[in-house]
């Protein structure tokens, strides 16, 4: 399943016009969180993230220096979604574009395979586990 910054824009589209929202899903949550990365707002990407996970300081710095340094987009592929006893581990094909606000011909493209796992807490869906991180770290300058 292909998510990108537009598919949250369709489930929005068919709220506005009457139709019951869709409930919120780990994969509704991925769609928020490519969204959230071509808005570039780090408020809502970092929100999808449980604060008590492992790495999540890390995550908040690279997600405000991204977002500040670039205008990002992203796409994410959902190849696999084991779920167990309410918990979702899922493998995404992870594809980050990053253009520079400083110099707009400069692109950088990342793309990796990531490790999520997901759960419901306060009943939102929170990303409670990512790796590799590296996904997510700040531009290269060069």
């Amino acid at each position: 399943m292909r998510i990108t910054g537009l598919s949250l824009g369709i489930l929005l589209l068919f709220s506005a016009a009457g139709v019951p929202a869709a409930e919120q899903t780990p994969f509704s949550t991925l769609s928020s969180l490519a969204t959230y990365f071509s808005e570039n707002d780090p408020a809502g990407i970092i929100a999808l993230f449980d604060s008590s996970m492992t790495g999540y300081g890390e995550i908040v710095q690279n997600v405000d220096a991204i977002t500040a340094q670039t205008d990002p987009s992203v796409a994410l592929d959902i190849l696999d979604d084991a779920e167990v006893n309410g918990v979702h581990k899922l493998d995404v094909d992870f594809l980050v574009q990053l253009k520079s606000k400083a110099d707009p011909a400069r692109v950088e493209r990342r793309r990796e395979r990531v490790q999520l796992e997901m759960r419901q807490i306060k009943g939102k869906w929170k990303i409670t586990a990512f790796s590799p991180l590296s996904i997510l770290y700040p531009i290269h300058i060069r």
